[in-house]
């Protein structure tokens, strides 16, 4: 095959496989301890998970999906296209292995401990250093540390979920309660449907879309090259090292390789002789102009899994998932549930002008937790995937665990947790 144009098929140090914010991260902090870096991507910017998801940096969310409570919930919501939680009947062994592996995993009480403890790492360290790149470079991208509300509509409800606010008040994260008048005092843009929130002031959010964009453009002014519509097609390997790429636009020689490729990685099991238990979590979102009256905060509609999120120049509403494989469908009854969710909150739900309907899958595990590690059949080919719902949340300390784990320094992290041997 024919070599890439000689000005992006320079030498370098470390080529990243996905452009999405993972990847990016993974760029940033490589290209900060003097690495010369590639990224190749195979699609666009608006077609990343990265992309069209809520916005929200969310150290609220340590506790993963798995708990007995969802199971009997979706046993409910199985065949309900327009549930927070939908799974296209398939027979798929694959997928039903995965399920099987969720539902063991929810039920084992150590296992959700560990995941929580490996998330919050993950997420409290990002929230950090999200602060970190935010006070040092100038960013624009709505960044907003303002917390975020988990808004419920019923008490029973609210109060079922001092459960999991007490759980994670063992690692720091308490919640405020917020009842009544007080908070539509808070947020009045909420209607007398809301009873209360448990307001989480540690959240932030942002504008992932513009993140992306901001992000790059300052890496390649460092320096780091960009590869678009770019696929690998095949890896070289030599004595256990993968020494070149064959792609869609010729080949590239190869140092160090990470994987940073999202729900897409199970796609390259076979030719990487890898194990990589992730299915896609297919979720939706509408973009469109902010209402007048509009949310102070982001507010997690909790009951229903539906999110609104402000920005300065712009609104967002998005949410469910949807196991349907590697579906492109924008199936417009889930589109109408976010919109029909939040006109039962808001007073201003949403504005039609200008909307944007997105969908996007994301890299889901079984546990939760994304897999951050050497490969085990490479020497010099590492993985950055399967960050589930939270990879804008995670993407800063995964993207430095991968930099100690290239370079050979000390990881800030404990980084077992996310190894290839627990799955």
């Amino acid at each position: 095959m024919e070599r890439l144009m000689t000005e992006n098929n320079k030498n370098v140090d470390v080529t990243i496989i996905g452009g999405g914010i993972i990847g990016l991260f993974c760029a940033y902090y490589l290209s900060k301890e003097g690495k010369s870096v590639m990224v190749l991507e195979k699609g666009k910017v608006k077609d990343m998970c990265s992309y069209g998801n809520c916005g929200l940096i969310s150290p609220s969310h340590a506790l993963p999906l798995n708990s007995p409570a969802l199971l009997m919930k979706a046993a409910v919501w199985l065949f309900q296209k327009d549930s927070p939680f939908y799974i296209k009947p398939q027979l798929d062994m694959k997928f039903i292995n995965w399920m099987l592996g969720f539902a063991l995993n929810a039920l084992n009480k150590k296992q959700i401990e560990r995941s929580m403890y490996g998330r919050n790492n993950l997420l409290m360290e990002s929230r950090t250093l999200y602060d970190e790149l935010f006070d040092s470079q100038s960013i624009n991208c709505s960044w907003a540390p303002s917390g975020v509300h988990f808004v419920f509509s019923k008490e029973e409800k609210f109060v079922a979920y001092q459960k999991n606010n007490d759980k994670l008040a063992t690692i720091g994260l308490k919640a405020e309660p917020i009842i009544g008048s007080v908070l539509l005092d808070k947020e009045p843009a909420l209607t007398d449907h809301a009873y209360g929130s448990w307001f989480y002031k540690m959240d932030a959010s942002l504008n992932p879309g513009q993140l992306l964009n901001e992000i790059r453009k300052k890496l390649s002014f460092d320096g780091v090259l960009f590869e678009d519509q770019c696929e690998v097609k095949e890896f070289k390997n030599t004595n256990g090292r993968i020494t070149e790429l064959l792609t869609s636009k010729g080949s590239i020689k190869a140092k160090d390789v990470v994987l940073a490729t999202g729900a897409w990685s199970p796609w390259l099991e076979s030719e990487l002789r890898l194990k990589i238990p992730i299915v896609p979590g297919k979720g939706y979102s509408i973009t469109m102009k902010r209402p007048k009256l509009s949310p102070i905060c982001p507010l997690i509609f909790e009951e229903k899994k539906v999110v609104a999120t402000p920005w300065s120049d712009g609104y967002r509403l998005g949410g469910t998932m949807e196991f349907s494989g590697y579906n492109t469908t924008l199936d417009q009854k889930r589109l109408q549930t976010l919109k029909n969710v939040a006109a039962e909150y808001l007073k201003e739900p949403y504005s039609d002008k200008k909307s944007e309907e997105w969908c996007g899958w994301r890299p889901m595990t079984n546990d939760g937790m994304p897999i951050i590690d050497k490969s085990p059949v490479h020497k010099n080919l590492y993985m950055a995937s399967g960050h589930n719902m939270l990879g804008l949340s995670m993407a800063p300390a995964t993207g430095k665990l991968i930099t100690e784990m290239v370079t050979g320094q000390q990881p800030h992290i404990d980084s077992s947790l996310y190894a290839f041997e627990r799955i």
